[in-house]
Formats: C-alpha cells, sequence, structure tokens
C-alpha cells in the first residue's frame, strides 16, 4: 500500500529529519533505534542535502514564491504483510524504480527506507515538475516549452486512481510473482494519511462501543 502527501517549504525541514533519522528526538513510539542502522537510501545518485537540493531545483524551474505552494510531494510505499523478508529489498528498489520513472529522476529528493519501524517502508521524496508546452495565444502555431513545480498538476487525479494499479503491475513484472499492493483502501485510487487516520479512528471507536454496550449487556443480565 501507498499513501501521498504534500509539503510546502515550511515543512520540509521536519519530512527530512524523519527521512534521514539525523534528529536526535523524534516523536514516534513505533520507532526501534537499535534496527536504524539497517535504514538505508535507494537514491544513490544524489549526493545533494535535501534541503539544498529542493531549493536548487525550484530555482531550475517556474515556482511561484508562496508559502502555501506545495514545493516537494512524499508518497510512503509499505511492504504488503504476506511478502517474504528476503524480498523487501527488491521490492522497495521496484518500487523506486517506478516511483523515479513516473515522477522523474531528475527532480528526486531521497528514498529512504525505514527498517526500524514495525513495518518496513520507504518515503520516496521528489519535487513535482510539470513538463509542458504553452501555446501563444496570438501565433497558434508557436508554443513554448515550459517547466513548473505544481503538485496539483503531476499529482492529479488520473494519477491518484492509476497509481496502484500501476505499481503493482510494475512490481510484479519485476520479482515474477504476485504482489499484494491492491487491497480495499487502494484499489479505488489513493487515500490521503489523514483520511485513513480518520478511518482508523472511527473504526476503534465503534469497537469501543460494541464492547461498552456488551459490557452494560452483562452487568443488566447480572443484576436480574
Amino acid at each position: 500500500m501507498a499513501h501521498m502527501m504534500k509539503h510546502t517549504k515550511a515543512s520540509c525541514g521536519h519530512m527530512f529529519a524523519h527521512f534521514d533519522r539525523r534528529a536526535e528526538h523524534i516523536s514516534n513510539e513505533n520507532l526501534d533505534r537499535t534496527r536504524t542502522h539497517l535504514n538505508y537510501n535507494l537514491a544513490t545518485h544524489q549526493t545533494m542535502d535535501q534541503g539544498e537540493f529542493v531549493r536548487q531545483r525550484c530555482s531550475e524551474v517556474h515556482c511561484q514564491n508562496r508559502k502555501d505552494v506545495n514545493v516537494m510531494v512524499s508518497w510512503v510505499v509499505t511492504a504488503p504483510k504476506d511478502l517474504p523478508e528476503a524480498e523487501h529489498r527488491a521490492f522497495f528498489q521496484a518500487s523506486y524504480d517506478f516511483l523515479k520513472n513516473r515522477y522523474g529522476l531528475e527532480n528526486v529528493v531521497s528514498a529512504y527506507v525505514h527498517m526500524d519501524e514495525v513495518t518496513p517502508h520507504m518515503h520516496f521524496a521528489f519535487v513535482p515538475v510539470k513538463h509542458g508546452f504553452k501555446q501563444d495565444k496570438k501565433n497558434p502555431d508557436i508554443s513554448t516549452e515550459y517547466y513548473k513545480v505544481s503538485a496539483k498538476e503531476v499529482v492529479n487525479r488520473y494519477d491518484l486512481q492509476s497509481f496502484h494499479e500501476s505499481l503493482q503491475r510494475f512490481v510484479e513484472k519485476r520479482l515474477g510473482h504476485e504482489v499484494s499492493i491492491l487491497n480495499e483502501a487502494t484499489k479505488e485510487g489513493n487515500k490521503s494519511i489523514e483520511e485513513l487516520k480518520r478511518q482508523s479512528a472511527m473504526e476503534r471507536l465503534q469497537e469501543a462501543n460494541e464492547k461498552a454496550a456488551q459490557i452494560v449487556s452483562k452487568a443488566r443480565e447480572g443484576s436480574r
């Protein structure tokens, strides 16, 4: 399963620290520091600091100078529960290759694989650069090539709806067998982390209400 998040300049620093684990204190109860040395970055071509690269890439293309502009997008790709541990590295490598092909190697910030949390996963971060051609209104036969930062256009509805199915086909072809990326949460397109958290919270609340109802029912039966 994979989840997508968009980031403004203000939120990037926190994400970089989470990706590379350089922060001394990371508020994550699932983090096991004894396994942090097992983490790795698949974007081996990237030699620049993450923040420096984002700033440089944004300066190379058209990017609006506004606080609400999403200058980075990240996908969290989680290893399927039924995937053998011996195939985790091959799975993440295939997922990385799929993502860099989809969004452009020249836009890749980092691709850290975290092995120090409950479920192994990869954070693939990139600058969402839209490439296109703009027609001259006065001269329809003339068009100008452009590159601009636009998370809305790069990660659009079609991209979200086709993402998981395309990723599954790519990974299965690479690994040579079926991989359970598609499930009830992803077969109809991507759900944001916030949506999944809300859904999970509602499910826990419903479960708590059911248990409370059972306790009240047993108490009433016992008092008869």
